[in-house]
């Protein structure tokens, strides 16, 4: 018999495991840049959809009705 005793080894997939988290933050700062720099607060007047956008609204409404199948 011999005088060795078995002991577990711990260290293995720590490597995958840093890798999987440094994925997973740079997913998240990815996320954090594109958000930073196309985010538009619902209040700006440059984002489509504003309400000054819809100014000549009236004009619309005078105008020839649309054709069948399209969209309101």
């Amino acid at each position: 018999m011999s005088n060795q005793t078995s002991k577990p080894d711990f260290s293995q997939g720590w490597g995958i495991a840093g890798l999987i988290t440094a994925m997973a933050v740079g997913a998240f700062l990815l996320a954090g840049y594109i958000k930073s720099s196309t985010y538009r607060n619902p209040r700006d007047q440059t984002a489509p959809g504003s309400s000054a956008a819809h100014a000549p609204a009236a004009a619309e409404h005078d105008a020839a009705p649309a054709p069948e199948g399209a969209k309101h």
